[in-house]
């Protein structure tokens, strides 16, 4: 019996050890999940002043950065990439919010802004496009006339002969 009595207490002693193993692994996770989560906020913090610096110095004539005219080349290029992917779906995106609306709206779908700058460059150019079929039709008008006039003096010079 004695051998069963050192045989229960050395599992006891055991499964006490796996229990405080278990518990101090799990409270070790806590405290890394912590550490990675406050190490974000770290982050976050960082880019968040980053964004503050380069909005208050992305107009100056020499930033102190290289980096601002880097991000500022870099945000237009997105900005283009995004328009020409709202062409591509047949949308035009809001001027304020960057969303994409039909191409006809006049406010924005999310944040109700005027898309009004966009529908005014498509009725300029539609006008554009109206002016031009309008020169060539007046144009032609004009050449149909000249030969009209010409033919009416060559019949002319032919009649006085």
């Amino acid at each position: 019996m004695d051998f069963f009595g050192k045989l229960g207490e050395a599992i006891v002693e055991t499964g006490k050890d796996v229990s405080q193993k278990a518990t101090d692994l799990t409270e070790i996770t806590k405290l890394k999940m912590d550490i990675r989560s406050r190490e974000d906020f770290v982050r976050k913090q960082f880019t968040e002043m980053g964004k503050q610096y380069y909005e208050l110095h992305k107009e100056d004539a020499e930033p102190l950065f290289e980096e601002v005219g880097l991000i500022t080349d870099a945000l237009l290029k997105i900005e283009e990439l995004r328009n020409e992917i709202a062409e591509r779906k047949g949308k035009k995106l809001c001027p304020s919010c960057g969303a994409a609306n039909d191409t006809d709206a006049l406010y924005c779908n999310q944040c109700g802004a005027k898309c009004e700058a966009a529908a005014t460059e498509e009725a300029f150019e539609a006008e554009d496009a109206d002016l031009a079929e309008e020169t060539e039709f007046s144009e032609v008008t004009e050449d149909v006339e000249f030969m009209a006039v010409s033919e009416d003096a060559e019949t002319k010079e032919d009649l006085e002969s």
